[in-house]
């Protein structure tokens, strides 16, 4: 038996044998929300789901569907961006923890490819924990970021990557024909003193919805940039389960 399967192409009967023997999932969870005049709305979905069959091929786990909709407050009000209350989110973690636990997983990485997601999931896994569901949670964006902006021709908005060239190269990788370079502009908005410490967002300052440069992507990039993100996602997905005592790295994929 393989050891990822992908759930959406997968019966009942296939999904009740590969939990039996791996008893571990990858969720990945995106946003449907505004990546400026260059990107699709979906960017994240994208790139969340092809993070986590990534993940998977390298390392353990059945890929579930990716959640669309995600915890995108600081683009409210947005054209084209939909968000999902904080508690909302945070239920709906929960709900989903605890049908997997209900077909015998033991262990679930909820892979984020959008910043605000792991904020209401941090907080979710606390209470199943509190709730005692015999179910682990992992909870990270897809690993491997230092890497990718370490080869970035263009600087970070501060500290921050959306729209920019990691984004844009990843989607130039995973779906070329939904990005519009020729709109692709770089944008530095400026950073108000009391950004991160009253309620300004990155929605407040936005002007075009692009943080950083994304003219230098391209999709070589993107495509060495998606393995990274899979490998080392798959390094800490594969240590975290054999820190649980749920699988041995050897005998892992």
């Amino acid at each position: 038996m393989s050891h990822w399967i992908d759930a959406r192409n997968a019966t009942m009967e296939e999904i009740t044998a590969f939990a039996r023997a791996h008893p571990f999932a990858i969720l990945p969870v995106g946003s449907f929300e505004q990546h400026g005049p260059h990107l699709p709305l979906d960017t994240d979905n994208r790139i969340a789901e092809a993070m986590a069959i990534e993940t998977a091929k390298r390392s353990v786990g059945l890929v579930l569907p990716v959640i669309t909709v995600g915890y995108a407050w600081v683009w409210r009000g947005k054209p084209g961006t939909l968000t999902l209350r904080f508690e909302t989110y945070m239920a709906m973690i929960r709900d989903i923890a605890e049908s997997l636990a209900g077909w015998g997983v033991k262990a679930v990485f909820v892979l984020s490819a959008h910043g605000s997601n792991p904020q209401p999931v941090k907080h979710a896994i606390r209470e199943l924990i509190h709730g005692h569901y015999d179910i682990a949670v992992l909870n990270s964006l897809y690993a491997g970021l230092k890497e990718m902006l370490a080869e970035c021709e263009s600087d970070p908005w501060h500290n921050d990557i959306h729209a920019e060239e990691i984004e844009t190269a990843l989607m130039l990788a995973i779906a070329p024909d939904l990005v519009r370079m020729e709109k692709a502009a770089a944008d530095y908005p400026p950073v108000p003193e009391d950004y991160g410490r009253s309620e300004l967002s990155m929605g407040h300052v936005m002007r075009t919805g692009v943080f950083g440069d994304p003219t230098p992507a391209t999709a070589e990039k993107g495509k060495r940039w998606l393995a990274i993100g899979g490998q080392r996602s798959a390094e800490l997905w594969l240590g975290y389960l054999a820190r649980k005592g749920l699988l041995s790295r050897a005998g892992a994929a």
